[in-house]
């Protein structure tokens, strides 16, 4: 049942990369437009890694321990998958929510969320107790900055 359902989401996933090659939209935002998640380490196999998407499309990548691919990467997004990441983050009104969620727990990983737009900019610390919200933007850009297609740095096309 895991695998059917990981496949549905997979193919899932290709269809809508693949068609959003295809339908010609424009990206709504400029490379001012950001977003970056980085994750620090644990005690444990925490990923850590720093992934930075602009609103132009372009993207890095730097895995620095338990991620694949390890090292700094680039790519580029579709302007649908673009526009939808950042009409989201729009949606959600990051500037509401506070610059820091800690509490007195140890050993979890850190995850630093920064979003910037229209001249503004919100850096929020997540680590233990922040709202669902955010915790559902933060996985939702780990999946993004988890899928295929990374070039390494230098390499060109």
């Amino acid at each position: 049942m895991k695998r059917l359902l990981g496949l549905s989401v997979w193919l899932a996933a290709a269809m809508l990369l693949f068609t959003a090659q295809k339908c010609g939209e424009k990206y709504r935002y400029s490379k001012d437009t950001m977003v970056e998640i980085s994750k620090t380490a644990c005690f444990g196999r925490c990923p850590v890694y720093t992934f930075t998407l602009y609103g132009d499309g372009s993207a890095t990548f730097n895995g620095k321990r338990f991620v694949e691919p390890e090292g700094e990467h680039r790519r580029t997004y579709a302007a649908d998958t673009v526009n939808t990441v950042f009409k989201e983050l729009i949606q959600a009104d990051l500037y509401q929510y506070e610059d820091e969620y800690t509490d007195q727990v140890t050993d979890l990983p850190t995850t630093y969320l920064t979003f910037k737009h229209d001249g503004k900019e919100k850096k929020i610390k997540l680590y233990y107790g922040f709202p669902k919200e955010l915790e559902d933007i933060a996985n939702r850009l780990h999946e993004l900055a988890m899928t295929n297609g990374w070039e390494a740095e230098g390499v060109t096309e």
